[in-house]
């Protein structure tokens, strides 16, 4: 049966029940027991999430249900509701309206209006396969749909939302010739011009902090994507991202083809990159040549020769199906004449003397001319009105953004904290609070000069870290980076300032430098940080074949951070005194050997690639944390475990070692057959 044929039936139901007599009244029908959403399903299937059809037994209306399919990562997780929530706060006729959101049995969901239709790419893939293209689904008709995206993609940038992956998949025609924007799932929040209600979702992630690793990463749809949302084009994404997919849209629309294609998902994004397609004109040779120069405008590769907002390609838009010269395609004069003929086609079939026309075209142009000058006067008084208001109202709000850029420094998140700070600057430049701190965003980053820029505008004029960023500003130009690095960690450890330092390590431990200077600036570190005789030895190895570092049997190393995202698979770091496992974050490690340290607790511990763990010897007790690992291997032998109930929640395990009589009979009956028991 047909989605809109149950749908009828459930109306038809309603309006039974409606006019029943006795106690089947409709005030009863909203009285039941159970759940809500009934007769499931399954619709269709995403990256993280599942659709399912459901009856909404309250209305007796058929909705679409998202829900997510892994819910062990907290990310997925995070942007599953970020998504949901985002939506939900568009509320516009061409964008698909959430109704209700939950969580059952921990597993996070959101039902939306189902859409009994197509998709656009499906409506442009069956228009392709036909002889006749324009027989249904003509030029018009698709101007149409495309106006009405561009609708949505207008609402959203005012709300200060970007959608960031516009592509034929996501736009569905109802079957009665709505028009639908879906799945907000890449959207991003502008921070300068968002509602203050959305400004809550333009926070840092938990797993932006833990891995570092998001800007530059490839976000979008290949074939549809703007160059900067390639991890090749160094260009922060804004409403300019939109316009290009939109430009990417239109030109589906027009060719029935996608923009960019390649061998593999790499060429796509390449060819990207470079905004490397064929002109729409050489698909369809009949294509009209202002659209195709609307088209190109949208997709060039650098924003600001892009329209500047999706009114302007609008406008553009409906000057071509008004019968005017676009703006995009600079037309002659003799074009806008031929236009405005074909567009008084009556008029003009009259016998007219030239001299008539020309008096006629230029009282029009003084005319126009005479308009267009009292227009520009009253944008301008309203221009200035609205800076004064913007003005007012961005001083304050510099507090706000102010408080964000402090929230990232904590977190060490120096790109964002940055932005924000200069956000702030922006609406109150004699906010010195915000100098100062951009001033430690500046030296963390290890851009000294700015950094002394900042603080003179702040009225700092002496202290410590201006004498800090001169010195450093006078070694670079004769030390090399890494010299200057250690001098000062070197300082800023003699000072006990470890605030400042922490700062600095953290960025130099992030940042991209060679093997050997990273092995080098680990070794200093390692000594500068902890108390060492000169009769103790010191262990520090680094095999590059097998990418294994061994800094063993080190029992006066305590402090160790500056290991964080080593580009090592394996550590031993056993025998030693270290005793916290945020030491050893990193994506890379997959071995670790932290046996017989002075670690009591793994939830510290944040290596989501790691295979084998040896925790022998430690009073480690909680063995919880090692559920969200593909762990293979495990030692825990001499420590304080008694019990194996943790075994079933780490699905990957094959081996686990353990001391002779550690566990009872009953507790090694949670090994599974699979498992690998060595004992010693």
């Amino acid at each position: 049966m047909r989605e809109e044929e149950h749908f009828f039936d459930d109306i038809n139901e309603l309006f039974v029940e409606a006019f029943e007599t006795g106690d089947n009244t409709l005030i009863n029908s909203l009285q039941f027991e159970g759940d809500n959403f009934v007769d499931y399903d399954a619709y269709s299937e995403g990256g993280i999430k599942q659709i399912f059809l459901c009856t909404d037994r309250r209305t007796g209306r058929r909705v679409a249900m998202a829900t997510l399919k892994d819910i062990s990562n907290s990310q997925k997780v995070e942007a599953f509701l970020r998504e949901a929530k985002i939506n939900a706060a568009l509320q516009h006729p061409n964008i698909v309206p959430i109704y209700e959101m939950g969580i059952e049995e921990e597993k996070p969901w959101f039902a939306m209006k189902f859409i009994a239709g197509k998709s656009l790419a499906d409506i442009i893939s069956e228009t392709k396969n036909l002889e006749d293209h324009n027989s249904n689904f003509s030029l018009s008709h698709r101007l149409d749909i495309f106006m009405k995206v561009c609708d949505a993609i207008a609402y959203a940038h005012s709300l200060g939302v970007l959608h960031l992956d516009i592509k034929p998949d996501n736009i569905r025609i109802s079957n009665y010739g709505d028009v639908v924007l879906c799945d907000w799932g890449l959207a991003d929040i502008e921070a300068t011009s968002c509602d203050e209600k959305l400004l809550e979702f333009c926070t840092i992630l938990e797993h932006d902090l833990n891995n570092q690793t998001l800007d530059g990463s490839v976000k979008g749809t290949p074939g549809y994507m703007a160059p900067e949302q390639t991890s090749l084009v160094k260009i922060r994404k804004g409403r300019h991202t939109d316009i290009f997919s939109l430009g990417t849209l239109l030109y589906s629309l027009l060719t029935l083809d996608k923009p960019f294609k390649g061998f593999d998902i790499q060429d796509i994004i390449d060819t990207t990159a470079k905004c490397d397609f064929i002109k729409p004109s050489k698909l369809q040779t009949d294509l009209p040549d202002s659209l195709e120069a609307v088209c190109l405008k949208a997709m060039q590769l650098k924003p600001e020769d892009r329209y500047q907002t999706v009114e302007d390609l609008q406008k553009d838009i409906d000057a071509y199906r008004n019968g005017f010269a676009t703006y995009a395609e600079n037309a002659s004069f003799l074009k806008l004449l031929k236009l405005m003929v074909y567009r008084h086609k009556l008029r003009s079939g009259l016998v007219m003397s030239l001299l008539s026309l020309m008096i006629i075209l230029a009282l029009v142009f003084v005319h126009n001319l005479d308009l267009s000058k009292q227009f520009v006067e009253k944008e301008n008084e309203k221009l200035l009105l609205e800076q004064d208001l913007y003005l007012q109202r961005g001083k304050d709000s510099a507090p706000l953004f102010f408080e964000r850029a402090e929230e990232s420094l904590k977190v060490f998140d120096f790109q964002t904290g940055l932005r924000f700070c200069k956000e702030a600057l922006e609406r109150d430049n004699q906010m010195k609070p915000a100098w100062e701190l951009k001033a430690k965003f500046n030296f963390a980053m290890e851009d000294y000069q700015e950094c002394l820029d900042s603080l003179a505008k702040a009225g700092v004029s002496k202290g410590r870290l201006i004498n800090l960023a001169k010195i450093a500003l006078l070694a670079e130009a004769t030390d090399s980076r890494q010299e200057v690095r250690l001098d000062l960690l070197r300082r800023l450890h003699s000072f006990k300032d470890m605030t400042t330092f922490s700062l600095l390590l953290h960025n130099i431990i992030y940042s991209d430098i060679s093997l050997d200077e990273r092995l080098e600036f680990c070794q200093y570190v390692i000594g500068l940080r902890n108390k060492r005789t000169a009769q103790d030895a010191f262990n520090f190895n680094y095999d590059p074949q097998t990418q294994s570092l061994d800094i063993s049997n080190n029992p006066w190393i305590k402090i160790a951070l500056c290991l964080r995202n080593f580009p090592a698979k394996k550590i031993n770091a056993s025998y030693t005194s270290i005793n916290h496992g945020n030491n050893f974050m990193s994506h890379h490690l997959e071995y670790l050997d932290i046996s017989n340290t002075q670690i009591v607790e793994l939830k510290s511990l944040k290596c989501k690639n790691l295979k084998s763990l040896n925790i022998s010897g430690n009073i480690i007790h909680n063995l919880d944390p090692l559920e969200q690992y593909p762990l293979i291997s495990l030692d825990i032998s001499y420590t304080p475990i008694k019990y194996l109930n943790f075994v079933p929640k780490i699905p990957t395990l094959k081996q686990i070692t353990i001391k002779k009589k550690q566990f009872s009979r009953a507790q090694l009956k949670w090994l599974r057959p699979d498992i690998e028991l060595i004992e010693k």
